[in-house]
Protein backbone atom coordinates (compact mmCIF):
# COMPACT_ATOMS: atom_id res chain seq x y z
CA UNK A 1 0.00 0.00 0.00
CA UNK A 2 1.51 3.48 -1.15
CA UNK A 3 2.29 5.91 1.48
CA UNK A 4 2.57 9.46 1.75
CA UNK A 5 4.09 12.52 3.00
CA UNK A 6 2.49 15.48 3.92
CA UNK A 7 3.94 19.07 3.55
CA UNK A 8 2.32 22.23 4.74
CA UNK A 9 3.69 25.42 3.55
CA UNK A 10 1.72 28.30 2.81
CA UNK A 11 -1.07 27.23 3.26
CA UNK A 12 -1.14 24.75 1.20
CA UNK A 13 -0.97 21.07 1.97
CA UNK A 14 1.18 19.01 -0.44
CA UNK A 15 1.64 15.21 -0.54
CA UNK A 16 4.42 13.08 -1.76
CA UNK A 17 4.52 9.82 -1.87
CA UNK A 18 7.09 7.73 -0.63
CA UNK A 19 9.10 5.07 -3.05
CA UNK A 20 7.78 1.39 -3.26
CA UNK A 21 10.83 0.01 -3.67
CA UNK A 22 12.42 1.93 -1.25
CA UNK A 23 9.67 2.35 1.10
CA UNK A 24 12.08 4.74 3.20
CA UNK A 25 12.39 7.26 0.43
CA UNK A 26 10.26 9.81 -1.46
CA UNK A 27 9.41 8.91 -4.89
CA UNK A 28 11.11 12.46 -6.12
CA UNK A 29 14.56 11.41 -4.45
CA UNK A 30 14.59 7.66 -5.38
CA UNK A 31 14.21 8.44 -9.30
CA UNK A 32 15.73 12.08 -9.19
CA UNK A 33 17.90 12.74 -6.53
CA UNK A 34 15.94 15.61 -5.89
CA UNK A 35 13.82 17.08 -1.95
CA UNK A 36 11.05 18.69 -0.86
CA UNK A 37 12.73 21.65 -0.61
CA UNK A 38 13.72 21.54 -4.10
CA UNK A 39 9.80 21.14 -5.08
CA UNK A 40 8.95 23.85 -2.97
CA UNK A 41 11.21 26.35 -4.14
CA UNK A 42 10.27 25.47 -8.27
CA UNK A 43 6.16 25.77 -7.02
CA UNK A 44 6.43 28.97 -5.13
CA UNK A 45 8.88 30.62 -7.69
CA UNK A 46 7.41 30.25 -10.92
CA UNK A 47 4.33 30.03 -12.85
CA UNK A 48 2.25 26.87 -13.58
CA UNK A 49 1.36 25.54 -17.51
CA UNK A 50 -1.61 23.33 -17.81
CA UNK A 51 -0.35 20.00 -19.56
CA UNK A 52 -3.76 19.00 -21.68
CA UNK A 53 -2.56 15.42 -23.08
CA UNK A 54 -1.14 14.52 -19.15
CA UNK A 55 -4.09 16.59 -17.34
CA UNK A 56 -1.39 17.86 -15.05
CA UNK A 57 0.27 21.47 -13.97
CA UNK A 58 4.20 21.25 -15.32
CA UNK A 59 6.42 24.36 -13.89
CA UNK A 60 10.12 24.94 -14.56
CA UNK A 61 12.60 26.48 -13.43
CA UNK A 62 16.24 26.78 -14.91
CA UNK A 63 17.38 24.04 -12.85
CA UNK A 64 14.14 21.94 -12.04
CA UNK A 65 10.92 20.79 -12.95
CA UNK A 66 8.00 19.08 -11.61
CA UNK A 67 4.53 18.12 -12.19
CA UNK A 68 1.49 18.26 -10.24
CA UNK A 69 -2.15 18.23 -9.63
CA UNK A 70 -4.72 19.30 -7.36
CA UNK A 71 -6.02 16.46 -5.44
CA UNK A 72 -8.85 19.24 -3.52
CA UNK A 73 -8.38 22.77 -5.00
CA UNK A 74 -10.83 24.34 -2.27
CA UNK A 75 -9.06 22.94 0.54
CA UNK A 76 -5.53 23.50 -1.00
CA UNK A 77 -4.03 19.98 -1.43
CA UNK A 78 -1.74 19.32 -4.01
CA UNK A 79 -0.42 15.76 -5.23
CA UNK A 80 3.26 16.83 -6.12
CA UNK A 81 4.06 14.01 -8.74
CA UNK A 82 7.20 14.41 -9.83
CA UNK A 83 10.31 16.50 -9.35
CA UNK A 84 13.69 16.71 -11.75
CA UNK A 85 16.64 18.55 -12.61
CA UNK A 86 16.63 19.50 -15.99
CA UNK A 87 20.29 19.72 -17.51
Amino acid sequence: MPRFKHVFENGIKFVFKYEEDFPDLLHIYARHLTTIDDALDVFFMTEPEWNEQFQRYENYSETHGIHWFWINKKQKVIMLVSCFRIA
